[in-house]
């Protein structure tokens, strides 16, 4: 039999609005209550406050609690692996076995034949169309927690869940990074997914600064990967006169989409992959024909697995990591105590995009 317990929500009800309501949640086995205690907003939360999303994904989803980000402290335990008081970072990606406490082989198709946990057919995901991690009380299986280090703060903790997309990207891709004869990676996009994913190659995987490639289209962006990348202007590049680039990883997205990705065509060997991160919500054309010349493998890759949350947990121990992620820390936070704070916090990243993050404190 579940116990109860009431979570104070913030939940966005329309582009722009938020409301403070009382939710009551059953507390199963394996469940964990934790009280959320810092956020960071991201480019999703942001596109479903301004209304930047089609109107009937709007209407899907809303109302619901944002923010799939975040850090929390554990109220109550009812999983064997965490008790009160522990420090957690939340993975958002809840695949439905764990949602629904059955074994992976009775959930769906996906999982039974051996699918990764985010592509799961029955999973959701926290803060898309299923409240996230604006609530006082967040119950959640400890399946989908991960401690974090006592020597590792909030702020780059906190971090996890946007490096975890690119570098379960990069796990996937794994063994072509590692048995081609020197090989040569690349990364196209000089904002803060491209320097996430670029610095998890060199930190996470210890791809050699002289073997990994950033392009962008801007100097002083690229100049903030200089310490661990070999970067280059794509008005400036001869992208057919270099050999060696086995894997190239699209980060660009949005409009320049389609010009990144023919340009990485124009870059791979044969027999290469292509790895698509970057999101965009309209269809952009692509250079079929030397895809299928070259015999190069494209793979969409989207969000990640608690397996990547515990890689950098660990990874996050490395001072000239940290030191390179600080470029995304803010140096305050926004203080939340009701829906208007909440609005405040919002507006402020909309009107404010760019490479440092928002975070937002949340005081119940």
């Amino acid at each position: 039999m579940s116990e109860k317990v009431i979570s104070n929500v913030y939940r966005l009800t329309a582009p722009g609005t938020f409301e403070a309501v009382e939710v009551e949640r059953d507390v199963h086995d394996n469940d964990v209550v934790v009280r959320p205690h810092i956020v960071s907003v991201c480019h999703a939360d942001l596109r479903y406050y301004t209304g930047n999303r089609r109107k009937d994904a709007l209407e899907k989803k809303l109302p619901m609690a944002l923010f799939h980000e975040g850090i929390g402290t554990v109220i109550e335990s009812k999983h064997p692996s965490f008790k009160a008081g522990d420090r957690v970072v939340v993975v958002p990606s809840i695949p439905g076995f764990v949602l629904n406490n059955v074994p992976k082989e009775e959930c769906c198709r996906n999982c039974r034949d051996g699918g990764d946990d985010n592509y799961c057919l029955n999973g959701k995901f926290l803060g898309s169309g299923y409240d996230g991690i604006g609530q006082s009380n967040l119950v959640i299986s400890g399946e989908n927690l991960v401690p974090v280090p006592e020597e590792l703060e909030d702020n780059v903790a906190i971090l996890a869940e946007l490096c975890s997309v690119s570098l379960y990207a990069i796990n996937q891709a794994e063994q072509t990074l590692t048995t081609a004869n020197s090989p040569k990676v690349a990364v196209f996009g000089d904002g803060p997914l491209g320097y996430l994913t670029a610095a998890a190659l060199h930190f996470v995987h210890g791809i050699k600064k002289e073997n990994l490639l950033v392009f962008g289209a801007i100097k002083d962006k690229t100049n903030q990967f200089d310490n661990f990348a070999t970067t280059a202007l794509v008005q400036d590049y001869d992208f057919k006169a270099v050999e060696g680039v086995h894997t190239v990883f699209e980060c660009t997205g949005g409009k320049f989409s389609s010009s990144a990705i023919n340009q990485s065509i124009d870059l791979l060997d044969n027999e290469s992959n292509l790895v698509l991160l970057g999101v965009t919500e309209d269809l952009v054309p692509i250079n079929t024909r030397d895809i299928l010349e070259k015999g190069i493998t494209v793979k969409g890759s989207s969000r990640s697995t608690v397996k990547e949350f515990e890689q950098l947990m660990e990874a996050f121990k490395n001072p000239d990591y940290r030191k390179v992620l600080s470029k995304l820390i803010p140096e305050e936070h926004f203080i939340v105590e009701s829906p208007e704070d909440m609005r405040k916090a919002m507006e402020h990243d909309a009107n404010n995009r760019g490479w440092i993050k928002t975070y937002i404190t949340l005081k119940w």
